[in-house]
C-alpha cells in the first residue's frame, strides 16, 4: 500500500521527519518497504495558457506553439510533439533553466525553430504513468504560478507491506488510525460527508448470507470527464491509472477509506430492482475486462431483470459499465464474506484491488461512509446531483464482533514487563479503538469494527506488546536445560553414515512415494502401502524399498552429463502389516534391546511396518582425488565392502556378525550378478535375509534410460540399531603398532557353483588363523581348466605378526590349513 505523506497527514498529525516516521512505523507493525519522492527535482515549471499553435513548417508531427509568459503576460514560442491540447488550454511550461526529473531545460533549435523550453506531460513530472500527451490543468488555474504551489511534487510516498490479517492497512485512513494509536494522538475522518436522503433508489433484495450490508446512492446530471490534476496525481502516487472522474473517485475512496465501491450506469440496469444472490452452476457474466466468466455455486452475483450484472466483491459487469455518455449513476458499497470472495477470486485467477480488500475483511461500518464520501466528491468534481439512497442489512455469523476476556496478569508475565499492569493494558487497548471493560481481575475487550484480526487472547497480548513498543520489551533468553542427547542407536547411525560418505558416496534424500513398477528391494513381496489420495500416477504408494528413489536420482545425474555417480540414503521403507519382511525382523527380536518390531496406533490398530534402512546405488566412473585409476568403475563389490564395514561396526560385542552372500534371482536384476545378504541372529540360528545387492538387468537399465552397469544394494538397519546396548558399543581398543613387515599371499579355491563365496571366505579366514591381517577378493574364473559347474575364486591375504617376522614356513602352514578347510567343503586349493 502506497501512502503519500501529505494525504496521511490529513487524517493524523505527524510531527516527525520522514526518517523518524519510517522508524516508528517499522518498529510497530507497519513495515515500510520503500520511500519514494515522485517529481523530486522539479523547479521552474510554470502554468501558461496556449495562445496559438500551428504545424511545424519542417516536421509533420510537431507543433509550433505560443503560450503566455512569466506572470501570465507576453508570449513565448516553443516546439511541442503532443497533440492533445488546443488554444485556451492551461498547460505546464518548463521554461529555459527549469528542471524536471532527469533533465534541465534550455532554449534550442528544433528543425529551424527555437523552442524556449517544453510543455511537460504527467509522466515527465512523475505525477502518473500517463504519457498520451501533455498535462492539461483546469481552465481557472492561475497563470504564471509555480507548479509546486499547485501540486505537491516531490513529496514522500511511503510503501507499507500489508500483512494478510491487517486489511485495515489497505487504506490511508486505516494506517492513520493505527499510527494515531502508536503515537498516542487523535485521528480524524473526512468532513462534511452528506447524510442519506429520504428518497429511495432501486430496491435491493439480499438473498444470500454472503452479504452483510448493501448501500446505494443514485446520482443524476453526472458529467463523465477527465479528473482534475490533483486527483490524477493522488491515484498515480498510489500506482492506480486514471480512467475518468467517476471511476477515479471510486478508486480514490477505496484508497482513502478502504471501502471498495462500484458504479453502475443506472440507465443500463434492467428491471425495477437488484437481487444479491448465490450464483448457480452455469451462470455467465462478461466482466469489465471483456472476459466471459462461467460461474459456479459458491460465487455471489448481483442480478438485474436480465441476469448477473456484477461478480460481487471481485469485478463489475460490462453490461452496466459507466461510459462517456453516462449521466445517471448508481453507486454501490457492500460488505462481503471474505472466504467466499477469496474462493471466487482464486478459482477464476482474477485478483482485483477490491477482492484483495474484501478477502482481508473490510470495516462493516465503512460501507455507508464510503458511498457518501464518493457522492461528496462527484458532486464537487462532476456536477452530480444525489436523488436517492438505500441501505439493506442482513444478520450473518461471520460479521459479528466478539468480546474477548483476557487475564492482564497472564499477559504481563508473558511479556515480562512489570509496568504493564491492568490499567496500562486497558489504556493501550483503548488507544487502538477497542472498548475495554473490567470484569473483576480480568478485562473484557471488544475490538473496533475495523480490526478483524483481534479474535483471541493471544491477539490482544500481541496488540499490547506492539503499542507498548517492541523495543521496550527486555531481551531475555529463556532458561534452557540440556536434557538427553542422541541415543546410542542415533550415534551408531551417524557413524554408519560416515562410513558411506568416506567410501565416496553422496547422501541423497528422495521422496517416499513410488509407482506400481517400483523394484521390491530386500525380501521382495507384492505388498504395498497404498495411498488413498496419491499426488500422481507414479506416486500411488509408499516406497517398499529405498532403491527406487536412488535410481531416479541416478537418472537425473546421468542426464546432466556426470560420468559417475554414487548415492546413499538412510530412511524408512514401508510394507503392510503381516508382510514377509516382518518375519525377517522377528528373527532378531530376542537380541534386540529396542523391543517388538510391530507398530500399532494408540487404539491398537496395526500399522505398516517401517524399518530403518540404508540403500546404495552407483553407476559409472569412481572419480575423485583418492582414485588414482581414471578408468576405475563402481562395482557391486564396492557396495558390498561398504555394507560389510557397516555390519562390522554395528555388531554387538557379544555377537560375531558377518554378512553372508547367496546367489539370488530378483525381478529387474541381472541373474548371476545378484545376491541376497544374510545374517545369523546367533551362531546356531538359520541365516535370515536382511539385505540385497546386485547389478540392474540390462533391460531394466534400458527402460530407465540408464547406461550400464548400474549396481545397487539395500540393508535393513533395524536389527543392527536395536541390538545396540543401552550404554552403547564399548570403545574400540587401539592395536599395538606392528613393527615387523607384512607378507602377501594369493590363494585360489575351486568349488562348485552353488558354494557361496561367503562360505569360501570363511574357510580361508579360519585357515589363516591369527596371522591374517587383511583379505581381498580379486578374481573369479570359469573354464575348461576347472570343469563344468565349477569356478575358481582368487583371494589375496595379508599376513602379519606383532611379535616376529614371518617366514616361508609360516606361509606354507597357512596354505596347508586353507587347503584342509577347503577340502571339508568339497573344494580344492589350486597349487
Amino acid at each position: 500500500m502506497k501512502l503519500p505523506l501529505s494525504w496521511l497527514r490529513t487524517f493524523v498529525d505527524v510531527d516527525l521527519s520522514v526518517e523518524e516516521l519510517v522508524d516508528v512505523m517499522s518498529l510497530n507493525g507497519l513495515e515500510v518497504e520503500s520511500v519514494e519522492t515522485p517529481g523530486a527535482g522539479t523547479a521552474g515549471v510554470r502554468t501558461a495558457r496556449v495562445l496559438h499553435w500551428q504545424p511545424h513548417p519542417d516536421a509533420d508531427r510537431l507543433r509550433v506553439v505560443r503560450v503566455t509568459g512569466e506572470g501570465g503576460d507576453g508570449e513565448i514560442e516553443l516546439v511541442c510533439g503532443a497533440a492533445n491540447f488546443d488554444v485556451g488550454d492551461v498547460v505546464a511550461h518548463a521554461v529555459p533553466g527549469a528542471s524536471i526529473p532527469g533533465m534541465t531545460m534550455e532554449a534550442r533549435s528544433i528543425r529551424g525553430v527555437v523552442s524556449n523550453g517544453m510543455l511537460a506531460s504527467a509522466r515527465e513530472l512523475q505525477l502518473s504513468d500517463e504519457h498520451e500527451g501533455i498535462l492539461r490543468l483546469p481552465g481557472d488555474t492561475p497563470l504564471g504560478a509555480d507548479l509546486l504551489e499547485l501540486l505537491p511534487l516531490g513529496e514522500p510516498v511511503i510503501e507499507v507491506a500489508v500483512q494478510p490479517d491487517r486489511g485495515d492497512h489497505l487504506s490511508v485512513l486505516g494506517v492513520a488510525r493505527d499510527l494515531a494509536a502508536i503515537l498516542d494522538t487523535s485521528w480524524r475522518e473526512p468532513q462534511d460527508i452528506p447524510a442519506a436522503l429520504d428518497t429511495l433508489t432501486i430496491p435491493v433484495e439480499l438473498q444470500t448470507d454472503a452479504c452483510e450490508r448493501f448501500v446505494t446512492w443514485a446520482l443524476e446530471d453526472v458529467r463523465v470527464q477527465p479528473s482534475p490534476p490533483w486527483l490524477r496525481q493522488r491515484l498515480g502516487q498510489c500506482g492506480v491509472r486514471s480512467i475518468d472522474v467517476v471511476v477515479d473517485v471510486t478508486n480514490y475512496v477505496m484508497l482513502e477509506l478502504g471501502q471498495p465501491l462500484h458504479a453502475f450506469d443506472l440507465e443500463r440496469i434492467a428491471g425495477p430492482r437488484l437481487v444479491v444472490r448465490d450464483a448457480r452452476d452455469g451462470d455467465r457474466l462478461v466482466t469489465l475486462d471483456d472476459q466471459e466468466r462461467e460461474l459456479v455455486a459458491g460465487d455471489v452475483v448481483i442480478d438485474d431483470a436480465d441476469g448477473p450484472v456484477s461478480l460481487a466483491g471481485v469485478m463489475g459487469g460490462a453490461s452496466t459499465e459507466v461510459v462517456a455518455g453516462t449521466s445517471r449513476v448508481l453507486l454501490e458499497g457492500a460488505v462481503w464474506d471474505p472466504a467466499r470472495i477469496r474462493r471466487t477470486s482464486r478459482r477464476l485467477n482474477l485478483v482485483s484491488e477490491a477482492s484483495q480488500r474484501f478477502e482481508r475483511r473490510v470495516d462493516p461500518e465503512g460501507a455507508a461512509r464510503g458511498v457518501a464520501r464518493a457522492v461528496q466528491l462527484l458532486t464537487q468534481l462532476a456536477g452530480a446531483r444525489p436523488v436517492g439512497t438505500d441501505a439493506v442489512r442482513r444478520d450473518v455469523a461471520w460479521s459479528g464482533r466478539a468480546t474477548i476476556t483476557v487475564d492482564p496478569e497472564r499477559i504481563r508475565r508473558l511479556l515480562a514487563v512489570d509496568e504493564l499492569d491492568r490499567e496500562r493494558q486497558s489504556q493501550l487497548l483503548t488507544r487502538s479503538g477497542s472498548y475495554v471493560q473490567p470484569e473483576g481481575d480480568l478485562l473484557a475487550v471488544t475490538a473496533p469494527t475495523w480490526r478483524g484480526d483481534l479474535l483471541r487472547e493471544a491477539d490482544v497480548a500481541e496488540e499490547v506488546a506492539r503499542l507498548h513498543g517492541y523495543e521496550r520489551i527486555p531481551a531475555t533468553l529463556p532458561k534452557v536445560t540440556m536434557v538427553g542427547g542422541r541415543s546410542p542407536a542415533q550415534r551408531l547411525e551417524a557413524e554408519l553414515r560416515a562410513v558411506a560418505l568416506a567410501a565416496g558416496l553422496s547422501e541423497a534424500i528422495t521422496r517416499p512415494f513410488v509407482g506400481a513398477q517400483a523394484l521390491g528391494g530386500v525380501v521382495p513381496t507384492e505388498g504395498r502401502v497404498e495411498l488413498s489420495n496419491p499426488l500422481a500416477k507414479d506416486a500411488s504408494s509408499m516406497r517398499p524399498s529405498l532403491v527406487e528413489g536412488l535410481l531416479v536420482a541416478l537418472r537425473r545425474n546421468t542426464g546432466q552429463g556426470r560420468p559417475g555417480t554414487a548415492l546413499v540414503e538412510f530412511g524408512r521403507l514401508f510394507r503392510p502389516d503381516g508382510d514377509a519382511l516382518a518375519d525377517a525382523l522377528d528373527a532378531f527380536e530376542p537380541i534386540a534391546a529396542g523391543g517388538s518390531w510391530r507398530w500399532a496406533a494408540p487404539d491398537g490398530t496395526p500399522l505398516p511396518i517401517q524399518p530403518r534402512t540404508v540403500a546404495l546405488a552407483a553407476q559409472g566412473l569412481r572419480l575423485g582425488p583418492d582414485h588414482l585409476d581414471p578408468e576405475d568403475r563402481w562395482s557391486v563389490y564396492d557396495l558390498l565392502a561398504v555394507l560389510d564395514e557397516m555390519v562390522r561396526r554395528a555388531a554387538p560385542p557379544s555377537v560375531t556378525w558377518t554378512l553372508e552372500r547367496r546367489p539370488a534371482e530378483r525381478d529387474g536384476f541381472h541373474p548371476g550378478r545378484s545376491a541376497a545378504l544374510l545374517l545369523r541372529p546367533t551362531p546356531d540360528a538359520d541365516a535370515v535375509e536382511i539385505g540385497f545387492a546386485g547389478q540392474l538387468h540390462p533391460q531394466e537399465a534400458d527402460r530407465r534410460d540408464l547406461p550400464e552397469p548400474v549396481v545397487v544394494a539395500e540393508l535393513l538397519l533395524e536389527p543392527l540399531l536395536r541390538a545396540v546396548p543401552p550404554e552403547g558399543h564399548p570403545p574400540v581398543a587401539a592395536r599395538t603398532l606392528v613393527r615387523h613387515p607384512a607378507m602377501s599371499l594369493d590363494v585360489a579355491l575351486v568349488a562348485d557353483e552353488d558354494v557361496p563365496y561367503a562360505t569360501l571366505e570363511a574357510a580361508v579366514r579360519d585357515g589363516a588363523g591369527p596371522l591374517l591381517d587383511g583379505l581381498w577378493w580379486f578374481d573369479e574364473y570359469r573354464g575348461e581348466q576347472v570343469g563344468d559347474g565349477r569356478r575358481s575364486i582368487a583371494i589375496r591375504l595379508r599376513l602379519q605378526s606383532p611379535e616376529r617376522q614371518l617366514t616361508d614356513a609360516d606361509a606354507e602352514a597357512v596354505i596347508d590349513a586353507v587347503a584342509a578347510r577347503a577340502e571339508a567343503l568339497g573344494a580344492t586349493l589350486r597349487r
